[in-house]
């Protein structure tokens, strides 16, 4: 882990919940694959992967036909800020806007 002024800085890990409007799950999937490789070039980048939901007939389990879900580990919260900002990033969600109903994004601490 990076220094934080003589402290470890903890590693940041998020979980993007994207629901998408019907029928656009695939386009946008394709959309996050070509990006991904920039974003995994990224300075503080420790991971970054999509999945979608497989059915395992859990009865707990929520699905979302329409949606998928991209995993992410950066080196610190500084980090994942300048991710936010990357020019990449900000042109990927404005060409893959119409595609998306929702997204719900949690920033996690490892503990």
């Amino acid at each position: 882990m990076a220094a934080c002024g003589g402290e470890e800085c903890p590693m940041i890990e998020v979980i993007i919940e994207i629901s998408c409007v019907p029928g656009q799950r695939q386009p946008l999937l394709d959309a996050v694959r070509a990006n991904q490789p920039r974003v995994q070039a990224e300075v503080g980048c420790l991971a970054y992967r999509v999945a979608t939901d497989l059915t395992a007939g859990l009865p707990e389990q929520h699905q979302d036909v329409d949606g998928l879900v991209i995993i992410e580990q950066w080196q610190s919260l500084k980090h994942l800020q300048a991710h936010l900002t990357a020019p990449h990033l900000l042109d990927f969600q404005r060409e893959t806007a119409e595609w998306v109903r929702q997204v719900s994004l949690r920033v996690l601490e490892s503990s």
